[in-house]
């Protein structure tokens, strides 16, 4: 067992939770703050957006830092978000305070990929990368449900007290246990330009419509649970779950998957998305009886190992196209999924706002057609068709 490894996990675990802790507390953050439910899940929106600029510029900036301080600055800089949104008075002083700390939290799972695969042989990224994303489904599997329920035991703000601890304890791990001395590549061969190189650009736009589609729902997932099963309150919490169990299933899958060509992998994870979506909308406009929570739970799991699956596809492919310039493909690709999150919350208020809460599954599910389409359209390239060793160009 690979201990420095091991350690990398903490960062993403400590992001996730930090991005989503309050997702399953939108109702009485809501009543709390005295304003609407479509406005409380625009928080995700900021400051997912915030990553989105942030990760990719300051990527590029801080080329030349020592990767493991920078990364635990930015676990640092968690702590302190969460703390001053857990002490905010109201909910502008919040999306600020999480604006500001969205650009550098973007950062996380770029740096903590960039190390993984550089402590392991190329034929073992997608394992590395699949390990590291493993604490983003700690954060669906404990951060967000534990959130919940302390926020409806303790207070919403609760919630943000426990992503601090976490935050807390990820900069302690990190700074113990992750490799030190790991630099960026150089930027003469680090630059944008490199990291868009090849097929890039098209597998981030498949990341960006994937996010989309899945955080359409996720991002009032509360809500949905209510809709589809009358749960409320700590409940909540417990199908919450659901995902997390669902993601930790995705990565090894998607681990193997990135042996096959990348359209055709991708073709498989955005099908099981949009089918997932649709049910979301059957069961909150539906009166299932006594299927609602099993029939939930199976959906929900679906619909986060799909999502989770395509990372190390995708992000497998990126490294290899990419080189040197690894740090920045990562970032950018980071962006697409901040911006995926933003745009598919942003969506979900929409849509709630004007068609209904019910409604939210399809929208989702059309974002999932689309992807669809842009995948099958890209033409195959001839090269290799594994992401082994030795392959400088997969098979699309």
């Amino acid at each position: 067992m690979n201990l420095r490894l091991l350690s990398l996990v903490f960062g993403p675990f400590a992001f996730g939770t930090s991005a989503f802790v309050f997702v399953g507390l939108i109702d009485p953050m809501a009543r709390g703050l005295d304003i609407s439910v479509p406005l409380v899940g625009q928080l995700q929106t900021a400051f997912a957006i915030a990553c989105g600029i942030g990760g990719p510029i300051l990527a590029r900036l801080l080329a030349g830092v020592d990767r493991k301080a920078l990364l635990t600055l930015v676990m640092t800089i968690l702590v302190v978000m969460n703390v001053a949104s857990a002490l905010a008075p109201d909910f502008a002083s919040i999306a600020a305070i999480r604006v500001a700390g969205g650009l550098f939290a973007a950062l996380t799972l770029p740096i903590s990929s960039t190390i993984a695969v550089g402590m392991v042989p190329e034929a073992n990224r997608p394992a590395a990368i699949a390990t590291v994303l493993a604490g983003y489904t700690l954060a669906f599997l404990i951060g967000m449900p534990m959130g919940t329920i302390l926020g409806n035991a303790y207070g919403w703000r609760a919630a943000f007290w426990f992503a601090a601890a976490i935050a807390l304890v990820a900069t302690i791990a990190i700074a113990i246990g992750a490799p030190g001395k790991v630099a960026a590549p150089h930027p003469a061969g680090g630059g944008f330009k490199a990291a868009l190189k090849g097929d890039n650009p098209h597998l981030m736009v498949v990341t960006l419509l994937a996010f989309v589609a899945t955080f359409t729902t996720v991002s009032y997932i509360g809500p949905v649970i209510t809709a589809v099963t009358g749960l409320k309150g700590a409940a909540i919490g417990g199908v919450q779950i659901a995902t997390g169990i669902g993601s930790l299933f995705g990565l090894p899958v998607g681990a193997v998957l990135a042996r096959l060509p990348v359209r055709r992998a991708l073709l498989i994870l955005l099908s099981v998305t949009g089918a997932t979506q649709l049910m979301f909308s059957v069961g909150m406009t539906n009166d299932l009886g006594g299927l609602a929570i099993p029939l939930l739970v199976l959906v929900m799991a679906m619909g986060s190992a799909a999502l989770f699956a395509t990372a190390p596809v995708i992000q497998t492919r990126l490294a290899q196209n990419a080189g040197p310039a690894a740090t920045i493909a990562f970032a950018l690709n980071g962006s697409m999924i901040y911006f995926g999150q933003g745009l598919g919350a942003s969506m979900g208020g929409s849509v709630t706002a004007t068609l209904g809460l019910g409604r939210i599954g399809l929208a989702g599910a059309s974002v999932a057609a689309i992807a669809i389409v842009v995948i099958a359209m890209l033409r195959p390239k001839t090269g290799a068709s594994g992401a082994t060793a030795g392959m400088p160009e997969a098979k699309i």
